[in-house]
C-alpha cells in the first residue's frame, strides 16, 4: 500500500498547471487565499477516484478522454488569462476578483487530463491488487484526496518564500508573465498529448 502513496506523491507534486498558479498565487497572496482553490483541487481528485474506484475505468474511457482535454485545455487558458491579468498589490492580499477560488480548484482538475495520471493506475490496478474494495476505496479516495490537498499547498507556500525576498512589483508582474506564458503551454501540451494525438489514431 506504500507503493500507492509513493506513486500519487510522485505524480501530484511535480510541476503541473495546479501547482503552478498555486506558486503564483502564494507569490502574491496569503496562505490561507490558498486554501479554498486548494480544496477545489482535493474534491476533484476524491471525486475522481471514487467513481474510477467503484466504477472502473469505463468512466475516463480513452474515448471520452479527448473531449475532456479540450474542457480542460480551454480552463487553463482562462486561469492563464487571471494571472496575466491580476493586480500586483504588495500592501496587502489580493483582490477577491485575483483570487484563486473552489470553482477554480474544482473544474481545473475535474477537466485536467492528467489527473487520470494518477488516478487511473491507482484506482484499476493498485487498488485491486491491494485488494482494496468497498468502503475502503472511499476511505482511500479520501486519503489520497488530502495528498491532492497537500500538493497545491507546498507550491503556495514555496512561492510566499520567494514572495517575501521580492518587494519590487515589476518583479511580481514578470513571475505573473512568466506563470501565465507557462500556463499557455501546458494548456498547448496537453491539447497535442491529450487531443490532437488520441484524436488523430
Amino acid at each position: 500500500m506504500l507503493n500507492i502513496i509513493m506513486f500519487s506523491i510522485g505524480i501530484m507534486y511535480t510541476p503541473g498547471p495546479v501547482n503552478l498558479l498555486s506558486f503564483n498565487s502564494g507569490l502574491r497572496s496569503r496562505l490561507t487565499a490558498q486554501i479554498p482553490f486548494s480544496l477545489g483541487v482535493s474534491s476533484a481528485l476524491c471525486a475522481w477516484f471514487i467513481l474510477v474506484g467503484y466504477a472502473g475505468s469505463s468512466l475516463a474511457d480513452q474515448a471520452m478522454q479527448p473531449y475532456l482535454g479540450v474542457l480542460g485545455c480551454g480552463f487553463i487558458l482562462y486561469l492563464a488569462w487571471k494571472v496575466f491579468t491580476s493586480r500586483v498589490n504588495l500592501d496587502g492580499p489580493d483582490r477577491p476578483s485575483a483570487s484563486l477560488t473552489y470553482r477554480d480548484g474544482l473544474l481545473m482538475q475535474l477537466l485536467n487530463p492528467k489527473s487520470f495520471m494518477v488516478v487511473l493506475p491507482v484506482a484499476t490496478v493498485q487498488f485491486p491488487a491491494a485488494d482494496i474494495t468497498g468502503v475502503q476505496i472511499a476511505v482511500w479516495s479520501a486519503l489520497l484526496s488530502l495528498l491532492g490537498f497537500g500538493a497545491p499547498m507546498a507550491y503556495a507556500v514555496a512561492g510566499m518564500a520567494v514572495g517575501r525576498r521580492v518587494a519590487r512589483p515589476a518583479v511580481f508582474r514578470m513571475f505573473n508573465l512568466l506563470m501565465g506564458l507557462l500556463l499557455v503551454f501546458v494548456a498547448f501540451d496537453i491539447a497535442y498529448h491529450h487531443v490532437v494525438l488520441p484524436l488523430g489514431r
